[in-house]
């Protein structure tokens, strides 16, 4: 293992010691206010250079979850830059997934007619190399001007057929989807150039995310929509481990219960078995957080500690999200504390 390669991997594993533990979340549940929270993450969490000047007194929740959403950032971007040996395409994966959940953002939006608190932030060493056109993202506010931001971009070709005028609805799901099918096929090609167990964990790792992911697809599809099977099947991402069959058996079911049976007599299902949940729309994270913690402890390769790192710092950012929502609603932490993943 080169030296750098080693930098990444010790660099990875260092970041995750300095994680939020079980006591963080316990004082963080206790707390009765957004600025309580920010309180306690800048003077006892990783989190202390994440709010810069902001105050307590003046912060609200969507500046709160961008000062977050930011730092995460940066935070991958202090790993990629070691990351040139591990292989240049993973830092190219987590630069284009931050652009499209961003993006994703500012669809749904727009979508919304609601005036939301909207800022999109990379690191300097990702915004040079972004074809995206930030200030104009940042300004849109209709579907035009967001089309503008992006006349440039690497996404721009995706939206050749969605000709939206304004007023007209924006199919945020479908385009969502076509930018994620890009996005982890970017991905499996670049997997796809490693080899050994390097190449053997991380398609473990990201085809089980995968199918996981059309997992809750298929129940939310049938149980909300009450979609039929073939259009089910085209709202599914092309990857995974999952056998056509399968799939079409999970999409062919006549309810919940026997999508999970389905799911259950597959080798990526056996997995729930080995994991707590309160409801089957969370057990997509808490798979990815079993994966990727396991990786984490055992695996000694840099790219698959990189990756994993990277999941299990996007998971405790959604703890954070969730801890903020429910002080702001003053929602009780005995239903809080179930949703968090640690």
């Amino acid at each position: 293992m080169s030296e750098v390669s080693y930098a990444v991997l010790t660099r990875a594993k260092a970041k995750y010691g300095k994680r939020l533990k079980e006591n963080d979340y316990k004082n963080l549940l206790e707390c009765d206010s957004i600025a309580e929270v920010m309180t306690y993450l800048k003077s006892n969490t990783h989190y202390s250079k994440a709010f810069g000047e902001a105050n307590e007194r003046d912060i609200h929740r969507g500046l709160f979850e961008f000062l977050l959403r930011q730092y995460i950032t940066y935070e991958f971007d202090t790993i990629c830059r070691y990351e040139l040996t591990v292989g240049e395409g993973f830092s190219k994966f987590i630069a284009h997934q931050t652009e499209i959940n961003e993006i994703v953002r500012v669809l749904t939006i727009l979508s919304s007619d609601k005036d939301n608190y909207f800022s999109f932030t990379l690191p300097e060493h990702m915004a040079k190399n972004t074809s995206i056109d930030l200030e104009l993202l940042e300004k849109a506010t209709n579907y035009q001007e967001f089309l503008q931001a992006l006349e440039h971009s690497n996404y721009r070709f995706i939206f050749e057929d969605y000709k939206i005028k304004d007023g007209d609805a924006i199919s945020v799901s479908e385009i969502e989807d076509k930018l994620y099918t890009n996005l982890y096929n970017e991905l499996f090609d670049t997997i796809n150039l490693t080899d050994g167990v390097e190449k053997s964990e991380l398609l473990d790792l990201y085809n089980t995310i995968i199918d996981y992911e059309n997992f809750i697809r298929i129940i939310r599809l049938k149980k909300y929509y009450n979609a039929e099977p073939e259009l089910i099947m085209k709202h599914l991402l092309p990857f995974g481990s999952l056998k056509d069959k399968k799939l079409k058996d999970m999409c062919k079911a006549e309810n919940s219960a026997a999508v999970f049976s389905v799911m259950s007599s597959t080798k990526s299902g056996n997995l729930i078995k080995k994991i707590d949940y309160s409801y089957a729309g969370g057990i997509p994270m808490r798979i990815k957080y079993l994966k990727a913690r396991k990786n984490i402890y055992l695996s000694d390769s840099p790219a698959t500690i990189m990756m994993s790192y990277i999941i299990l710092s996007e998971i405790e950012l959604m703890n954070l999200i969730c801890i903020i929502e429910g002080v702001r609603y003053d929602v009780d932490k005995e239903q809080i504390k179930p949703l968090l993943i640690y």
